[in-house]
């Protein structure tokens, strides 16, 4: 009987520490402010069954604390990268383009141009895209000298307003300077990379006395703009 007893007063121990929080004097706060396990099971004369149950309770509360903390860690950054992902967004939308993908833009521009252009009939397609890299080569060559950053609207102007009467100067410069077709490859090829590309002596000095009349005017026209661009 006396045993049985003991034992209900334990069963009845077992039941309110299933319910109970841990005990004050048990209890301390770690670096991150979260509950930690103490050192000792308090002072209290505990059964072994006691133990065992104050032990799961307080596991129990430190991870559910330890759970809160990492949470409110996790909705931190996450919150840092969708500012940070939102910063990537404006700064691409309003980065100015690459240099390279600015020159193809205009070359695309130059060579839809010349393609609605009635006036460009007379040109073979061949000579036509001559033509284009022709348009190209001068407005690189501008950009660069002066280091500028194009706007849209600038570059469109550039485009639209000095370029196409260049590009029809050079169509009919290259009919004076090329006596074949191969000649007219090579010229072509010299406008798309006149760093890299040597022209027979002969067909460099034709190419020198048609293309600087109709170099002349459109940098001149090019010089006078440049105060609107700065």
């Amino acid at each position: 009987m006396s045993q049985h007893e003991r034992n209900t007063v334990d069963l009845e121990k077992f039941g309110f520490d299933l319910t109970g929080a841990p005990r004050t004097d048990e209890a301390s706060v770690g670096t991150l402010g979260a509950t930690q396990l103490p050192s000792t099971f308090g002072s209290g004369q505990l059964t072994p069954g006691e133990r065992v149950v104050h032990g799961l309770v307080r596991d129990r509360n430190l991870l559910i604390t330890e759970n809160q903390v990492l949470q409110k860690e996790i909705d931190a950054l996450k919150a840092q990268v969708a500012r940070l992902e939102e910063s990537v967004k404006i700064n691409e939308h309003f980065a100015p383009e690459s240099f390279n993908q600015e020159l193809s833009r205009v070359g695309s521009m130059l060579q839809i141009y010349l393609q609605q252009s009635p006036d460009v009939a007379r040109f073979s397609p061949f000579r036509q895209e001559t033509m284009a890299a022709a348009g190209l080569m001068e407005y690189k060559r501008f950009v660069e000298t002066n280091h500028l950053m194009l706007d849209s609207a600038q570059r469109t102007r550039l485009v639209l307003e000095y370029l196409p009467a260049y590009m029809f100067c050079v169509g009919d410069a290259v009919q004076l300077a090329a006596n074949n077709m191969r000649e007219e490859q090579l010229i072509r090829a010299y406008f798309n990379a006149p760093d890299t590309t040597l022209l027979p002596e002969e067909l460099q000095e034709d190419l020198e006395t048609v293309l600087p009349p109709c170099q002349q005017e459109l940098r001149t026209q090019f010089q006078n703009e440049l105060p609107n661009l700065r």
